[in-house]
């Protein structure tokens, strides 16, 4: 099985990918590759059918960029070694990284090659694009400039510097649903941000950008993989799985979906989230309508506290009370909600009282032409 090229792929190469990245137990059938086919399996592939679709044709576009010879990956037990040293030893500056790839491969690899393969693993492991921006078309094209891994720097250093923990007195908050907390989540929900902002919903496969508001275009990105953070979350209730990702973080990004934009215990809510998953253009992963953190937590994480998307969480909150200026009406105003809306209100009154003078000036010259007629033809 680990000698399947990367370029096919079948339930066997899931279980796989699976044992590697979340220590899953095989059940008979996996162990002689005869495929899952039992429900209860530790490993049934069911649970992350949208996560290994997604496995899947990131692995199948990394090969057909790739040049007739001397690329670092030729099948998925490649990958999955490449994943076991990034996981076991986090420490690992990025081109130590891309040496021991290199060390595996019986030819030599071009430097980009191999700093492909290194942003490939990132991006199954952790799902984080760290691609040069120059390389990833689909950042370049978003604008998004966030921070590359670096040469020089070691993975957990990497992620540290993205997912710094924040203090906010209200998100951060370790007393749980305070009044202001749950005020401030009720304004959260995904069918008052459309009703209000007039917003889309839009997923995301990078974690990073989880809840990040692009007003432009008037879209809130949304990390749509909930297959990916439940398993990350199951294995990592096994102490011995010490994986990359921070278990708050995880949590976080999972709570914020399922409780703030679209509590599940919410009917409008479950429509909008469920019409999300059936969108044919940017459809959602279906685990997502799945209220699963009970099986997943560990006592005393019933209750999050947000110390990785605070601020992200406040931001979203300032823009539903105090959104910014979109048509060009709006931008000529104060951004203010409070004072644009006072302007708007003036500009409107103006309005109508210069329409009033218009037709008052309209009324009085008929009633002029009309007494010059009467004077003018007397009966």
């Amino acid at each position: 099985m680990a000698n399947v090229s990367i370029d096919q792929f079948d339930d066997r190469v899931a279980v796989g990918l699976g044992e590697v990245l979340w220590s899953w137990q095989r059940c008979d059938d996996c162990r002689v590759d005869k495929g899952c086919r039992s429900p209860t399996c530790p490993s049934h592939v069911s649970r992350v059918k949208r996560y290994l679709q997604f496995y899947e044709a990131l692995v199948l576009d990394y090969h057909d960029e790739l040049p007739v010879e001397g690329y670092p990956f030729k099948t998925h037990g490649d990958i999955w070694k490449a994943i076991s040293l990034l996981t076991s030893r986090p420490e690992l500056t990025r081109v130590e990284f891309a040496e021991l790839i290199l060390a595996c491969s019986l030819a030599p690899v071009d430097h980009k090659l191999l700093m492909d393969a290194t942003a490939l693993i990132v991006k199954i492991v952790c799902m984080i694009d760290c691609s040069n921006l120059h390389y990833s078309p689909g950042r370049l094209e978003e604008g998004n400039s966030r921070p590359l891994w670096k040469d020089h720097v070691p993975f957990n250093k990497y992620l540290q510097d993205l997912f710094a923990p924040q203090n906010h007195p209200v998100w951060s908050s370790q007393y749980g649903q305070n009044e202001v907390l749950y005020a401030r989540k009720a304004q959260l929900k995904a069918t008052k941000l459309r009703k209000h902002l007039n917003l889309t919903f839009r997923p995301t496969h990078d974690i990073r950008d989880h809840l990040r508001l692009d007003v432009r275009r008037n879209e809130l990105q949304i990390f749509h993989y909930a297959s990916f953070l439940k398993e990350n979350l199951r294995a990592k209730k096994n102490s011995s799985h010490l994986g990359l990702l921070p278990r708050q973080l995880l949590l976080e990004v999972l709570d914020s979906t399922q409780r703030i934009l679209f509590p599940l215990s919410d009917a409008k809510s479950r429509r909008l989230l469920g019409s999300l998953v059936s969108d044919s253009d940017y459809s959602f992963d279906p685990d997502i309508e799945k209220f699963e953190l009970s099986a997943v937590c560990n006592p005393g994480e019933e209750v999050i506290s947000y110390i990785y998307l605070a601020d992200q969480l406040e931001e979203l909150f300032q823009e539903s009370q105090t959104p910014q200026p979109r048509t060009w009406l709006e931008k000529q105003m104060e951004r203010r909600s409070g004072a644009r809306y006072m302007m708007l209100a003036t500009l409107i009154g103006v309005a109508f009282a210069v329409l009033l003078g218009v037709l008052a000036l309209i009324l009085s010259a008929v009633q002029t032409w009309i007494a010059y007629q009467a004077w003018k033809h007397p009966v």
